[in-house]
């Protein structure tokens, strides 16, 4: 980065009052002054080394490669954030982060070749971690990205691919029940967010075809989950609640699209079964869909109230769910008596609530901060005339 850039980067926060400790609070990225080094070629060994080397906030860059392999992980320890941009890389082999306090890590511009290829390890004060911008596939059954310890990340405009049974996104909260015993801010930004991707499933074909429980995300252990602006081709949302297990605590579900294809069958477009928060304006779209095409709240524990079950907050206290505004073929079910309308969920739109800002933050602010130079009004040449 040149001096006249960052002068005006430095320039844009006093104009708008923001420094650094104020980013990482609000969810953006902490924009200091950053270095940018290039890996010497793509293999592990040397994209670690150029990761070893780099200070808080720079750009390690990939040379752009064809297909490579790597034997281990490509490791960003919570020493430090960086963005680790891969050129259109492809890569079969994981990067594994841990998000630092005060600066992000970005990942992005991968090409992603086999399961489990992105971790992210963080805690809530831990600044927001971003997976944009890549492609990522991988066989039946598989998990492509893995996230972990109620920590705020962003993953938008990816491409997902998994074959039948799949569970894309694994969000696992913070692996016990520490996140049932705190408040969740509806609309706040201490989530995991997950927007404008694409999911597809390779696994359903023939008639019918169905889509084998193939899910965009699941969540469990306490998560905290917001999944908008998604288009998914054959696949659901998962929100877990396996009995005697700590299930997903708060989830927000709304703008998304869900693609059916020709002969398909899909029991569920949601398949919410802990916790509380909001389903609204969500859509169906292609053919028409030979399964049930449900948005299912269910409990799969007995007795009332469940732990965890569907309704439950803070405590296990009451805080009912809310659901509105999606299309009229989404049929809102539950098939378990201690879950009820009017009681545990709603059908109208939480009094109060407000989605947290779209398009996220972070992807604004990365947008404001990379513009061309060129673009940048030219400063006056005059020279200032003294006040006689």
């Amino acid at each position: 980065m040149n001096l006249l850039n960052l002068k005006i980067r430095r320039l844009a926060f006093l104009l708008l009052g923001i420094n650094a400790s104020s980013c990482s609070q609000i969810g953006i990225a902490n924009y200091s002054a950053s270095a940018s080094t290039n890996s010497s070629n793509c293999s592990q060994s040397a994209v670690q080394s150029a990761i070893d080397s780099a200070a808080s906030g720079d750009t390690v860059s990939l040379p752009s490669c064809s297909a490579t392999t790597w034997s281990s992980k490509v490791t960003i320890p919570g020493s430090k954030g960086i963005t680790l941009d891969g050129k259109g890389s492809t890569i079969t082999g994981a990067v594994d982060v841990t998000q630092n306090d005060r600066t992000s890590t970005r990942i992005t511009n991968f090409n992603f070749t086999s399961p489990k290829s992105v971790y992210f390890h963080g805690t809530p004060s831990s600044a927001t971690a971003r997976l944009d911008h890549s492609k990522i596939s991988g066989g039946d059954s598989s998990i492509l990205v893995e996230v972990e310890g109620n920590a705020p990340v962003l993953i938008d405009h990816n491409v997902f691919t998994g074959g039948g049974a799949s569970e894309m996104i694994h969000n696992y909260g913070t692996w016990d029940d520490s996140g049932w015993k705190d408040d969740v801010t509806p609309g706040g930004p201490n989530m995991v967010f997950i927007e404008d991707n694409t999911f597809n499933n390779t696994g359903a074909s023939g008639n019918p075809a169905y889509f084998w429980g193939t899910s965009a995300v699941q969540s469990y252990y306490s998560a905290r989950t917001v999944f908008r602006h998604n288009t998914l081709n054959m696949a659901q949302v998962d929100q877990h609640g396996t009995p005697g297990m700590v299930g997903a605590r708060w989830w927000e579900i709304y703008e998304n699209t869900f693609n059916v294809i020709e002969n398909g069958n899909q029991s569920s477009y949601m398949s919410i079964r802990a916790g509380s928060g909001v389903i609204f304006n969500n859509h169906k779209a292609g053919a028409q869909n030979q399964g049930a095409g449900t948005i299912e709240l269910v409990e799969e524990d007995s007795g009332y109230p469940a732990l965890y079950q569907i309704g439950r907050g803070r405590n296990q206290s009451l805080d009912p769910a809310y659901v509105w505004g999606n299309d009229a073929s989404m049929q809102v079910v539950s098939n378990s008596s201690n879950v009820q309308k009017d009681r545990d969920f709603y059908l109208f739109a939480k009094p109060n609530y407000k989605p947290y800002a779209y398009p996220h933050p972070m992807v604004a602010e990365t947008s404001r901060l990379t513009w061309p130079i060129k673009s940048i009004p030219p400063i006056n040449p005059k020279p200032l005339i003294e006040p006689k």
